[in-house]
Parts: C-alpha cells; sequence; structure tokens
C-alpha cells in the first residue's frame, strides 16, 4: 500500500523569490539597455546608425523574450497545479 501523498502546492523557498524578482529585473535591464542603444546618439556611442538599430533591436527582443518566459514561469499557475486542486 502506498502512503505517499502528493503536495498539493510546492513550497517555494526563498531563493525562488529571489531569482523571480532577479529573473524579471534583469529582462527589464535587456529591454532597457536595448533602448538606450537604438536612440543614443553618435556622441554617446560611436557606432554606425544601422549597427544600433541591429543590436538595440537584438538586446530589446532578448530582454521581451526573457520577460515573457520568466512571467510563464513564476507568475502564471501551471495547469497541471490546477488538476491537483
Amino acid at each position: 500500500m502506498n502512503n505517499y501523498q502528493r503536495p498539493t502546492r510546492p513550497e517555494r523557498s526563498k531563493t525562488s523569490s529571489a531569482m523571480k524578482y532577479a529573473s524579471m529585473f534583469m529582462a527589464l535591464v535587456y529591454i532597457a539597455v536595448g533602448l538606450y542603444v537604438i536612440f543614443s546618439s553618435s556622441g554617446q556611442m560611436s557606432l554606425p546608425q544601422n549597427y544600433k538599430y541591429i543590436i538595440g533591436g537584438m538586446l530589446f527582443l532578448y530582454g521581451l523574450i526573457r520577460f515573457v518566459r520568466s512571467y510563464q514561469q513564476y507568475y502564471k499557475k501551471n495547469r497541471r497545479d490546477e488538476e491537483v486542486e
């Protein structure tokens, strides 16, 4: 006979909570740096405008991807958790 009971909700540790905020913060940093690179003047960054658009766009998109992934991981409720409750 199996006496093991599956916990209804996984307990979140303090490190998991810290990772949640750190992940969201880093996503916002990538977005901000991408926008800074795109809109910086030639005196602030000595790169050709095309390169600034490419690098800034890549940083911005990477930040968006990180934001969506961390939101899905930490804030969206898993469907498996809904079935257990």
